[in-house]
């Protein structure tokens, strides 16, 4: 890849400065599965007049719905190695994929000096000339990464949903498959003590047993305080369930002019 720079508030970013940094969520697409992957830091990026060119380079590959990756060890091999070649030839910063159950492909995107937007359809499509699968690439100019929210970006649920993901993995090395139930907290912030607390009287009836309040600092160039809820639940530690639930407090906080911040659990013994 070349060095990647580009203009944030007003001062350069450089390529050492701006970490890679992916969210995985899943979501159904035609009624079938589709794997999301997202660099959530290429955000912070735009707009984006250095790499202001978006490729989206799509494939077949072999899909198996009853793994969790949808493809197989080998076809996983062979996107990489794929991505790999193209990043090479388009000196680029890829910034996410999506593997789609209902069509059988996947693609790629990535962003690209305007400069290397005139030859690298030409250029890749001479590298990739001969393969026994499909190929189809597409290049639009998209400063404001108008392609990567609509394709790539995940929302809310989504963002949590990765982070929950995260967080069953490490339960799993202690041997919790997230079937049994355990303390969950969970953490908002109100902009006011009685918001939160009115919050909470919702959220008795799901369970939700009370912990703490915190007043903090007032956020920088604000005057008034912020209050941090701590709520807890026993619950398993279930992917499909939590995405329930984070929709429910999602909803429910901004209701009161709050915001759900994370959850953790500890490891059980």
């Amino acid at each position: 890849m070349g060095i990647f720079k580009n203009l944030v508030g007003g001062g350069y970013v450089g390529n050492s400065d701006l970490e890679q940094n992916f969210c995985e969520y899943s979501e159904v697409f035609g009624k079938k599965p589709a794997l999301i992957s997202c660099d959530m830091n290429f955000a912070d990026t735009l707009p984006n007049d250095i790499y202001p060119c978006c490729l989206k380079f799509q494939m077949d590959v072999y899909i198996q719905t009853h793994l969790p990756t949808l493809i197989s060890e080998s076809e996983a091999s062979y996107v990489s190695m794929v991505r790999s070649m193209v990043s090479e030839h388009i000196g680029g910063r890829f910034v996410g994929q999506g593997i789609i159950g209902s069509s059988g492909t996947v693609f790629l995107m990535f962003y690209l000096p305007e400069r290397m937007a005139a030859t690298s359809k030409k250029m890749l499509s001479e590298v990739f000339i001969g393969s026994f699968r499909h190929v189809e690439m597409n290049i639009v100019y998209d400063p404001e990464g108008k392609q990567y929210y609509k394709y790539l970006y995940p929302n809310e649920v989504q963002i949590k949903k990765s982070n929950n993901a995260k967080i069953l993995k490490q339960l799993r090395t202690y041997g919790d498959d997230g079937s049994i139930p355990r303390p969950v907290k969970f953490y908002f912030n109100f902009p006011s003590k009685n918001a939160a607390m009115t919050f909470y009287s919702e959220t008795m009836a799901k369970g939700f047993v009370y912990k703490e309040i915190a007043e903090e600092s007032p956020p920088e160039g604000m005057v008034l305080p912020r209050y941090k809820l701590t709520l807890e639940k026993m619950i398993p530690f279930d992917i499909k369930l939590l995405e329930m639930v984070d929709g429910y407090l999602l909803n429910l906080s901004k209701k009161y002019g709050g915001e759900y911040l994370s959850l953790e659990t500890n490891i059980v013994e």
